[in-house]
């Protein structure tokens, strides 16, 4: 039911729902049947299409007033409901996922205040992810707050994109006064108080029977071991030189079985660590105002000189050129 809303806000704004639907390959019956499987691509699209056709910056934010995890997630929410602690609830969130959607994840890290909540999009997925960023952080702020004691915020919202121009209420409403933009990644802070804090109408059993048939139901899936790797790599870049060792610790496997099945996966340490540079080199140059040293260092690279060759073996033009034409209108 992600889509909920959707065509009567867009109408609001007196644009059309259809249209835009057809335009990204959105089936129209979407708009109306929450049972209806779409794709997540297609929805990525629907929701920034909406967002330019609407001329509202805010959509993302707009389309998750009133909206749940319950919603938006389906069963898994059980999963979620059933965790003894805000911070289970965000760890189950991020390890089930892939059982929701293959064009976004959810990581858990922790960091000297809490831990970081974060949500991207996968590499496979080139297009903005500015408005289901900023709709994805919303609701789980949302189920968060559920579990809270009234007026409680985050203790900080960081965005991959830039700072949009105007007003800033709408956010500031939604995730508190400290509002980070142009960050390394989209993510939510929660000190060590929201992480303790326990969940509302929490059931052991319940949890235990809806972890085992969530799974059963995926029909014993492997996991896969590429997108886990990718997950890490991504939290890891803006800090160390994600090497496949510091992987390999991160995911307790040794090197060696790290390599091998990756390799069974069809892909290696190496294609993973270049593809989720060259997906963040493009999102951080065309969304957010950092420069191309700054975006280098974060990308670990050594000087820009070096990140810039990179970029044209990626994108077969440079740096400048990728820009320009990202501000064309």
């Amino acid at each position: 039911m992600i889509l909920a809303g959707a065509a009567e806000l867009i109408r609001e704004h007196r644009a059309r729902p259809v249209q835009i639907a057809r335009r990204v390959g959105l089936p129209v019956a979407a708009l109306s049947d929450p049972d209806l499987l779409v794709s997540g691509t297609a929805v990525l699209h629907f929701f920034e299409a909406a967002a330019e056709a609407c001329r509202l910056r805010t959509w993302g934010l707009s389309m998750a007033q009133g909206a749940r995890l319950a919603t938006v997630i389906g069963p898994l929410w059980v999963l979620l409901r059933n965790a003894r602690t805000v911070g289970q609830l965000c760890g189950e969130l991020a390890d089930n996922f892939d059982l929701y959607t293959n064009v976004a994840m959810v990581g858990v890290e922790r960091v000297n205040q809490g831990a970081l909540v974060s949500w991207t999009t996968t590499t496979a997925q080139h297009e903005s992810e500015l408005q289901m960023a900023e709709f994805a952080l919303s609701v789980i702020v949302s189920e968060v707050r559920g579990h809270m004691p009234r007026g409680w915020m985050p203790a900080a919202a960081l965005f991959r994109h830039a700072r949009p121009a105007g007003s800033l209420a709408l956010h500031k409403a939604v995730f508190g006064s400290d509002l980070r933009f142009n960050q390394d990644r989209n993510a939510l802070l929660l000190d060590e108080a929201t992480l303790d804090t326990p969940i509302k109408s929490r059931s052991a059993a319940g949890r235990a029977l809806v972890s085992r048939v969530i799974r059963l139901e995926e029909g014993h899936r492997e996991k896969h071991v590429a997108r886990d790797v990718e997950a890490v790599v991504r939290s890891l870049m803006p800090y160390t030189s994600c090497t496949i060792g510091e992987i390999s610790r991160a995911l307790d496997l040794a090197s060696r079985t790290l390599q091998l099945r990756l390799q069974q996966e069809g892909t290696s340490f190496t294609q993973i660590h270049d593809a989720v540079r060259a997906d963040l080199a493009s999102k951080y140059l065309r969304y957010s105002d950092l420069n191309a040293a700054q975006i280098a260092e974060i990308l670990g690279y050594a000087t820009p000189t070096s990140f810039s060759r990179s970029f044209r073996r990626w994108n077969g033009q440079s740096l400048r050129e990728q820009r320009r034409q990202a501000s064309e209108p």
